[in-house]
């Protein structure tokens, strides 16, 4: 192994060396089996309280409310080919992360309606990725003490930040991209040492499945050359021609991304509740908007005291530059950027963490083009190995560690070392096991949340469908708590006070109102819901029932054939249009409705029912029977 140069002397140009050059590091013995081992139980401890977790969030419409996933792994056809939530609703995206929903698929086949398994490995790809950082950075980091390497890795799996990513099962695409593009360095470093295109290849197929995973992975493309040149010495032909092999994986994904989304009726459109920046009446007030924003993720990387899972409209407005946290985030991130180009001459490894920072967290920024959130912390995980590396060169820089080739010698400087990194990484840990009781559920995450961002909207939306949720029954759909049903009331209430055009707070109090047989108010705000978005399928499907209650038959199928026109894999809506058809006695009508719904929810024990019945009262008994023994089978209560 070369000589450690000081962390605290700016890392000099590298020589042009052959293509063959990149020393294997020199052993560490036992400490490098061990730092790994440390990185990979910490995460593994750190998040092993989340094993009796339920499902939270998007774990809902990623897993539970989604038909494709819900149908296990015959369905990888359709994930491979679809986008990414085309399972839950029928709206355009720009989403595509089929790896991860085919594990989903897997877990729910193996598992059904057992998020235990599905938290178990997120932790166990966790704790994968603490290894995969130690043995690829110990190699990229080889002309500095490897401490740095070891510091940085523990800093980035202690993180609290990183609680939305472990403790929510739909995160388990951020969790893929990063062990997966850390996997490709490591490949790509082994290529070096051993000139063998083996390594390569594995680098590739690595990149690969990290871009499946994440689409935000696509910034590896930019960090790979960047990391060669400042740490692999190869030639800038090496590095180009290694770079284009890192290609391939890129044209693929992008290729069967296009395939998969090229056939959407409509283009996908943001939100103001999703992405305050939707609101921005001009483009500086937009970049206004998104700079505060930056300076509010540093923020919480630099003191992680306050986690929310969502700081929405109108909890945060746009703002122009005459806010003082858009000149700040600006200045801060400006000055960043020209600092890392100043040292990048020198190859600094603080301008490379800089750096890295920067490429990862731009794509989320919303500066060069909006997303569809404006808000969550699960989008600074790849970005914060960058904020860990430099946290790592200050600490060390700070006690001046000119060499510390020994990781784990208690003697000397590593007191020092292991004193100032065991008090940050105690305050990490005890706020990361403190923070991930609030993801075990839906309404423990909502009601947790909602003290620290009190105006947002889409929050008090959440929170109030929880409240709801708990007041039913949800087997039999009735009410078992009017008083906390009305409470639901309230809090919708709020949400429309909050913004007034929410077409969802609308739809859903009005589902609240029929609950309470406030049938009139109930139809009122499914009028307004309409008037917002008059293509939602749930809130038609809603109104249709009503229809179908006062007997108006004709208005009643309307409206579910525009529900269904909107969202044709709507399962509730063909099962209601079919029973109205049924009692026009529009038989065929209605069976092909119930049979449409099947190819969504072949397990649908009612569809199965009433298929049977309506052959039955079509004279037809003996066509009836076996859809009557499919129905019983998965449904014994239903046979009179």
């Amino acid at each position: 192994m070369a000589k450690n140069k000081p962390v605290r002397k700016p890392e000099k140009p590298a020589k042009a060396l052959k293509e063959t050059a990149v020393k294997t590091p020199a052993s560490l013995g036992s400490a490098s089996l061990i730092a790994g081992l440390a990185a990979a139980a910490l995460g593994f401890l750190l998040y092993a309280n989340t094993f009796g977790y339920y499902y939270a969030l998007d774990d809902y419409s990623l897993i539970v409310d989604n038909w494709v996933v819900k149908g296990g792994i015959k369905n990888i056809g359709i994930i491979f080919s679809t986008e990414y939530r085309f399972g839950t609703w029928n709206s355009p995206g720009s989403l595509f992360r089929p790896i991860p929903l085919t594990m989903f698929a897997l877990e729910w086949q193996l598992s059904p309606d057992k998020p235990w398994i599905s938290h178990l490995m997120n932790v166990v790809f966790y704790s994968l990725t603490g290894w995969a950082l130690w043995i690829t950075w110990r190699r990229v980091l080889g002309s500095y003490p490897p401490v740095l390497a070891f510091l940085a890795v523990l800093l980035y799996m202690a993180h609290p930040v990183h609680t939305e990513v472990v403790a929510n099962i739909k995160s388990r695409d951020e969790i893929l991209g990063m062990l997966f593009s850390t996997l490709a360095l490591y490949s790509v470093w082994r290529h070096f040492e051993n000139n063998d295109n083996k390594w390569l290849l594995w680098a590739a197929v690595s990149y690969g499945v990290a871009m499946f995973s994440k689409e935000g992975s696509i910034m590896f493309i930019f960090l790979f050359p960047l990391t060669m040149w400042f740490f692999s010495g190869q030639t800038p032909g090496k590095i180009i021609k290694t770079t284009a092999t890192m290609l391939i994986p890129v044209a693929l994904f992008l290729l069967v991304r296009r395939n998969a989304l090229g056939g959407q009726q409509y283009q996908e459109i943001y939100s103001i509740l999703d992405n305050f920046m939707v609101g921005a009446k001009t483009q500086s007030e937009k970049l206004a908007s998104a700079f505060m924003m930056c300076g509010e993720y540093l923020k919480v990387l630099v003191f992680p005291a306050t986690l929310v899972s969502d700081r929405g409209y109108p909890q945060l407005k746009p703002v122009n530059f005459g806010e003082w946290r858009a000149i700040a985030g600006f200045l801060i991130y400006l000055a960043m950027g020209l600092w890392a180009l100043w040292k990048l001459p020198k190859k600094h490894v603080l301008s490379f963490a800089v750096l890295f920072y920067l490429i990862c967290y731009s794509i989320f920024s919303n500066v060069f083009f909006l997303i569809g959130t404006s808000y969550g912390e699960r989008l600074l995980y790849l970005p914060s190995f960058g904020f860990a590396l430099a946290s790592a060169w200050f600490i060390t820089r700070y006690l001046k560690l000119d060499d510390m080739t020994n990781i784990l010698n208690p003697n000397g400087k590593a007191v020092q070392l292991w004193t100032v990194a065991g008090i940050i990484l105690a305050a990490y840990s005890i706020k990361t096991i403190l923070r991930n009781p609030t993801w075990e559920n839906s309404a423990s995450l909502y009601a947790s949340d909602l003290p620290n961002s009190p105006d947002c909207a889409k929050l008090n939306y959440h929170n109030a469908l929880e409240v709801a949720r708990v007041s039913m029954d949800e087997k039999s759909g009735t009410v078992k708590d009017r008083a906390g049903l009305e409470r639901a009331v309230q809090c919708y209430s709020k949400c429309i006070e909050l913004f007034p055009e929410y077409h969802d707070a609308y739809g859903s109090r009005g589902i609240a109102y029929f609950r309470l047989g406030q049938y009139d108010k109930a139809f009122e705000d499914y009028q307004v819901s309409i008037k917002y978005r008059p293509n939602n399928a749930t809130v038609l499907s809603n109104m249709g029932f009503i229809y179908f209650m006062r007997g108006q038959l004709d208005k009643a199928e309307e409206v579910y054939k525009e529900s269904i026109k909107w969202d044709p894999r709507f399962v509730d809506a063909r099962r209601n249009l079919g029973a109205v058809l049924a009692m026009k006695k529009r038989f065929p009508e209605a069976i092909e409705q119930w049979e449409e719904g099947l190819k969504y929810d072949p397990k649908n024990a009612t569809l199965l029912l009433y298929i049977g019945s309506a052959y039955r009262d079509m004279g037809q008994p003996e066509k009836g029977v076996p859809w009557f023994e499919k129905a019983y089978a998965i449904d014994p209560t239903l046979k009179k």
